[in-house]
């Protein structure tokens, strides 16, 4: 380490002092304030002001601690244990004056502690730590001897950080060679950033629930919820033609059963048909078919000429899960209306929205879907409503894929859309 200029040492040397009494002085105030009495005085404002340099020179553990090896640091924390207590400060100019003090005391002794353990070939980051104990390692263990909270943890104005950027200044300019200019340049920096931290109001973010990477994390799955979103409604939209194709072949065919037993009814045919044709147009127009993939392969079929099947090579139904085969069999075993009835439809006299179909999960009405491809807030979709695209096609097809079950779905839809009609 490089000689210091006497003038610049004779400056820390009174200053150092000069912080001692001051630290006293604010100790035994303190001792005050919470009621304590002679002794309390004397021990706190020790602590206050001889603290710091304590908990350096025992980590540093070369020599004697220079509290206990010069006797005037003794006398002065005393002695402003005693000021402290003949004197009652308070009040708004006591206030800004003890900031002001502990600004320049912590700014100069932060300087001190980082020169010390450089005198004794300390390495950077302890040459940093022993700045920082020296310059707030008394006012610590104060707050922790009186039971509070340190005011270097809690949110108050930093003061380790002014510490940190004395040494760190020190340390520079000990590198290059300038350490005199150090040792002024840092307290002066520590002693600004401490009074604009008091000025300003500056306090470090204390908020146990600031979490910045669960706050990302939470972004993300927002994001990637859009995303999904978004592809469901494209993935639906160009759903395979094939697929489609069937699906609308299977809903012909159960309209062409219809037709049949409606005529055996003694309904006119021509009126059945067009009936048919009706519904068609209106469950097509309601989940928003692709005409090109789907509508205009049936345009050469009318509903008196059902569309043929697509052969088995081309297309077979999906095998449903087995928990939605499970959900099935109660239905797949009972006998459909549209094929076993005396002209009276149980099935249509049910309330819509009960049985089999109220539990898939899907609006067969169309309802849903009427605003299906603009982009939705998951703020208000309800937990039970949100199921995936792949289970609903899953049990279209299953439907679909039964006749019974597809003649029961078309009854349900005509008696769906007739009362909307009304």
């Amino acid at each position: 380490m490089q000689e210091v200029d006497p003038l610049i040492d004779s400056l820390y040397r009174w200053s150092d002092v000069s912080g001692v009494l001051l630290m006293g002085i604010i100790g035994g105030t303190i001792a005050r304030q919470r009621g304590y009495d002679i002794i309390g005085f004397f021990f706190i404002a020790l602590f206050s002001s001889l603290g710091g340099g304590m908990i350096r020179d025992v980590l540093i553990n070369r020599g004697t601690v220079a509290a206990m090896s010069q006797p005037e640091y003794l006398i002065l924390a005393f002695t402003g244990a005693l000021i402290a207590r003949f004197v009652y400060f308070k009040g708004r100019t006591w206030d800004i004056l003890q900031a002001h003090g502990d600004a320049i005391v912590s700014g100069l002794w932060a300087g001190t502690g980082t020169v010390k353990a450089l005198t004794y070939g300390l390495p950077v980051v302890p040459c940093i730590m022993m700045g920082v104990f020296t310059a707030t390692g008394g006012s610590m263990i104060r707050d922790v001897v009186t039971g509070r909270v340190p005011g270097v943890f809690g949110d108050n104005q930093p003061t380790v950080i002014p510490a940190i950027a004395a040494s760190v200044i020190v340390l520079l300019s000990d590198s290059m060679g300038y350490l005199a200019v150090g040792m002024v340049v840092g307290p002066v920096v520590s002693i600004v950033l401490s009074l604009l931290g008091y000025w300003g109001g500056w306090r470090l973010n204390s908020n146990p629930e600031w979490a910045p990477v669960n706050e990302s994390a939470a972004q993300v799955a927002e994001l990637a919820k859009k995303a999904e979103d978004k592809s469901r409604a494209v993935g639906r939209k160009y759903e395979p033609s094939r697929i489609r194709s069937w699906r609308h072949r299977q809903m012909e065919k159960a309209l062409q059963r219809r037709i049949e037993l409606e005529v055996k009814r003694g309904k006119r045919r021509s009126t059945a048909e067009s009936d048919a044709e009706e519904f068609m147009e209106t469950f097509t127009s309601e989940f928003q078919s692709d005409e090109h993939d789907a509508g205009e392969q049936y345009s050469g079929y009318t509903s008196s000429q059902p569309a043929p099947m697509l052969k088995e090579s081309e297309y077979k139904a999906p095998e449903p899960s087995p928990e939605l085969a499970e959900r099935v069999k109660p239905v797949t075993g009972t006998p459909s209306d549209a094929h076993h009835g005396d002209g009276h439809d149980e099935e249509q006299e049910k309330e819509p929205g009960t049985g089999f179909f109220a539990d898939i999960g899907m609006d067969f009405s169309g309802e849903a879907y009427e605003n299906y491809d603009e982009e939705t807030s998951t703020d208000h979709v309800e937990e039970s409503s949100e199921r995936s695209d792949d289970a609903h096609n899953e049990m279209l097809d299953l439907i679909l894929s039964d006749d019974k079950l597809t003649d029961e779905l078309v009854n349900r839809l005509i008696k769906k859309y007739k009362e909307r009609e009304d």
